[in-house]
C-alpha cells in the first residue's frame, strides 16, 4: 500500500499572552515513503515592500473584481527579483508590485487569470538563462530559471497569502512562514519587520527624511518637544507624530530590535537629552546630525552612561560619504547608512565586489522525517 502523507494549512493563532505571535505549522498524519521526495525551499526577506501590495489589495472591489497573488517561490542562477518577491494581479490588467524587472509580468498577468478562473493555485517556470528569450518575444539575459507560484486571492479567506502577511506587518515580529505548494513542496519565508525610523526633530531637513524612508516602506516616527514644528501637512508620510519630553523618550516610543534614530533637531541641549535615553536602550543605530566635533562634545558629556560597546552603534556624522550637501541629498545618504547597517552590508561600490551581487538562494532541500 503506498505511504500517505497529508499536510495541514498554516495556522495562525493569537494567545491572551500579550505580545507574542504564534506560528504554528502542524504537520499530521506524517509517514517514511512518498514524504522522503517532499521538498522545502527557504528563504528570508523583510517585509516593508508588501505594504504597498496589501493597501492596493484592500481597495480592490471583489464584487466586481477579481485578483491573484504571483510569489517567486525558486531561483536558480541570477534574477532581478529573489525568492519572497510578490506580484499582485487583478483581472483588469493592472498589478502592483514585480516578480522581474518587467520581462515576465505579461505573461504572469496571463497565466494568472487562468488561475483567477480555474480557483486552483499553479506553479509556473520560467528560464532566462537562452540570450535569446524565444519564450517570451525579448532577450532577457537574466541567466536564472524563476519559480512562481499563482494563486487566486479571496478575501472571505482569512488563510489566503496577504491576509496573513498584513497581521504579521501589524505584529512587527520576525515569523517564519510556511506554504504549502501546488508540486507538494513547502515555501518557507523567514520575515522580518520592516525598519522603524525615528526621527528626532522635526525642522525643515526632516521632510525629505522622512519621505525617503517612506518610499522604500519603512515605518516613520517624528519626535519632537515643540509641537508647533510635528505639523501634519509637513510630514503627511509619517506613520506616527509625538510630542515628547526630551528626558521622557523611552517611556514615549516603543524601540525594537528593527528601530533606527536620527537625532537631526539642531538643538544640542535635545539631541543630549535624547542621547542619554537612547543610550540605556538596545536600539542598533543611533545617528547624529553635525559634525564629528559635535558628535564627540556629546559623547564626552554623557561619559557616565556610554559605553565601549555603544560605539558600534553610534554613527556620527550620520550618513554615508556621497558628498551630500542639501537636505535631499543628506537623507538620502542617511537612509543609505541606516540600510547598509541593517542588511549588514559594506555599502562600497559593487563594481568593486568579486562576487554575486546577492548571497546565492538555498535550493530545495528534503523535508526531514
Amino acid at each position: 500500500m503506498a505511504s500517505v502523507c497529508s499536510f495541514s494549512i498554516l495556522t495562525l493563532r493569537y494567545p491572551l499572552i500579550p505580545n507574542r505571535l504564534w506560528i504554528v505549522l502542524c504537520l499530521v498524519n506524517f509517514r517514511i515513503g512518498k514524504c522522503s521526495d517532499k521538498r522545502i525551499r527557504r528563504t528570508a526577506r523583510m517585509i516593508s515592500e508588501f505594504k504597498h501590495i496589501i493597501d492596493t489589495y484592500r481597495k480592490v472591489d471583489f464584487t466586481q473584481r477579481k485578483a491573484a497573488l504571483a510569489t517567486v517561490i525558486g531561483l536558480k542562477g541570477s534574477g532581478y527579483r529573489r525568492p519572497g518577491a510578490r506580484m499582485l494581479i487583478t483581472d483588469d490588467g493592472h498589478w502592483t508590485g514585480a516578480i522581474s524587472g518587467g520581462c515576465l509580468e505579461g505573461d504572469a498577468l496571463r497565466k494568472a487569470r487562468e488561475v483567477m478562473q480555474s480557483g486552483q493555485a499553479r506553479l509556473v517556470t520560467y528560464d532566462t538563462t537562452q540570450p535569446d528569450g524565444e519564450n517570451f518575444g525579448i532577450g532577457l539575459g537574466c541567466h536564472g530559471v524563476l519559480d512562481v507560484m499563482i494563486e487566486p486571492l479571496n478575501p472571505a479567506d482569512s488563510d489566503n497569502s496577504l491576509e496573513v502577511l498584513d497581521q504579521i506587518l501589524q505584529d512587527r515580529r520576525e515569523v517564519e512562514l510556511s506554504k504549502p505548494l501546488p508540486n507538494g513542496e513547502f515555501f518557507t519565508e523567514q520575515l522580518k519587520p520592516d525598519i522603524q525610523l525615528l526621527v528626532f526633530g522635526a525642522g525643515y531637513d526632516a521632510i525629505p527624511l522622512v519621505a525617503q524612508a517612506k518610499m522604500i516602506g519603512w515605518h516613520v516616527v517624528v519626535a519632537d518637544d515643540c509641537v508647533a514644528h510635528l505639523n501634519p501637512k509637513r510630514f503627511a508620510q509619517a506613520d506616527q507624530l509625538l510630542a515628547i519630553q526630551r528626558d521622557n523618550v523611552r517611556q514615549s516610543v516603543t524601540i525594537d530590535q528593527y528601530s533606527a534614530a536620527v537625532l537631526i533637531s539642531h538643538n544640542y541641549k535635545f539631541d543630549r537629552s535624547v542621547l542619554r535615553e537612547l543610550l540605556q536602550t538596545d536600539i542598533r543605530y543611533i545617528g547624529i546630525l553635525g559634525p564629528k566635533k559635535r558628535g564627540d562634545a556629546l559623547l564626552d558629556e554623557l561619559a557616565d552612561v556610554v559605553q565601549p560597546s555603544d560605539y558600534d552603534r553610534i554613527f556620527a556624522p550620520v550618513g554615508l560619504d556621497i558628498g551630500a550637501e542639501n537636505p535631499p541629498e543628506i537623507a538620502l545618504s542617511i537612509v543609505s547608512e541606516v540600510q547598509a547597517v541593517f542588511r549588514q552590508t559594506s555599502a562600497r561600490p559593487l563594481k568593486f565586489k568579486n562576487a554575486p551581487i546577492h548571497q546565492p538562494v538555498e535550493q530545495p532541500t528534503p523535508i526531514e522525517s
